[in-house]
């Protein structure tokens, strides 16, 4: 038999909980820069990537291997900028490596208790700066919306 003492407190505990206290999947939240592969040498093709190597300069563990035409990553919430190196490995044995550092002013809109904040990020003119110097797999990065607020279409291309 189950005390009364542990039943009231147990209804106690499932009354007292508010919509705040959970956050709903599906609540929008920060979003993730969206970067668009694309051909250098026929700009309107996407061009995939295998094997690429992005580590986040300044940020622990975050380090991801990815093959595709996108990718979906995020930035830096406490800093004005963002950097990224990004690995290019293919057949030969050198690797192809490229540094940037993306520029951008983040705004803050307080969703709920449970969810707590979403950044919104507007991108700086210049929106990069390549850390690099001297050849890369990188031709060339192109701004394709000033504002980062969802994922729903891309942000960046970059042209290799």
């Amino acid at each position: 038999m189950i005390p009364r003492s542990l039943i009231f407190f147990f209804a106690l505990i499932v009354l007292s909980c508010e919509k705040d206290d959970i956050c709903l999947e599906g609540t929008p939240g920060t979003a993730r820069m969206i970067i668009l592969f694309k051909d250098h040498e026929n700009p309107q093709l996407k061009k995939a990537v295998s094997k690429l190597l992005i580590r986040g300069l300044g940020q622990l563990d975050s380090l991801t291997i990815f093959s595709g035409d996108s990718i979906a990553i995020p930035l830096r919430n406490n800093f004005e900028f963002t950097q990224y190196e990004m690995t290019l490995r293919s057949s030969s044995p050198t690797l192809l490596s490229d540094s940037l550092q993306i520029n951008h002013t983040q705004f803050d809109t307080y969703i709920n208790r449970a969810c707590g904040y979403k950044s919104t990020y507007i991108f700086e003119n210049p929106f990069y700066y390549r850390l690099t110097q001297g050849e890369g797999w990188i031709k060339n990065i192109e701004k394709i919306r000033d504002t980062l607020s969802d994922e729903k279409s891309s942000h960046l291309a970059i042209y290799h």
